[in-house]
């Protein structure tokens, strides 16, 4: 019986796509560097990603309906429940694994949407307030 069980969550991981992880800080901040986020961002990215949710890709906000790493929200960039569409034409789910690509992806979308509309990117992340000004200490000791 007890096989049969582990059997089970071995086909559920395999079916439902690779688990969530946590991050570390320079761990996550060396990811963003290696997908091509301007070095002058990651701080400001690598606080958010802290606040929003320490740095866990399984965080899901059940009261905004906001996922993943960076708290991607469904209302306007990913759907729930539906296939794929709204801004960064991505099932919600897809943000809550422990692949960051799509995230920061979508991420960076949000934020030139958002500097397009209001002239600072960040503005989108309610987090924000707690990451503006310097925040080089974020990232020290990490490069």
């Amino acid at each position: 019986m007890r096989s049969l069980a582990l059997f089970g969550f071995t086909l559920c991981v395999c079916l439902f796509g690779s688990e969530a992880r946590i991050y570390g800080r320079c761990e996550f901040a060396r990811a963003l560097a290696n997908l091509g986020v301007p070095r002058n961002q990651i701080p400001t990215w690598t606080c958010i990603a802290q606040k929003e949710s320490n740095f866990d890709t399984a965080a899901r906000n059940w009261s905004s309906g906001d996922h993943g790493i960076l708290q991607i929200s469904q209302i306007y960039w990913c759907t729930e429940g539906g296939g794929p569409g709204k801004g960064c034409n991505t099932e919600c789910w897809r943000f809550r694994d422990a692949d960051i690509v799509n995230d920061v992806r979508c991420a960076q979308k949000v934020y030139n949407e958002h500097t397009r509309l209001s002239g600072d990117g960040f503005n989108a992340w309610t987090t924000y307030k707690y990451c503006r000004g310097d925040m080089s200490q974020w990232i020290q000791g990490c490069f």
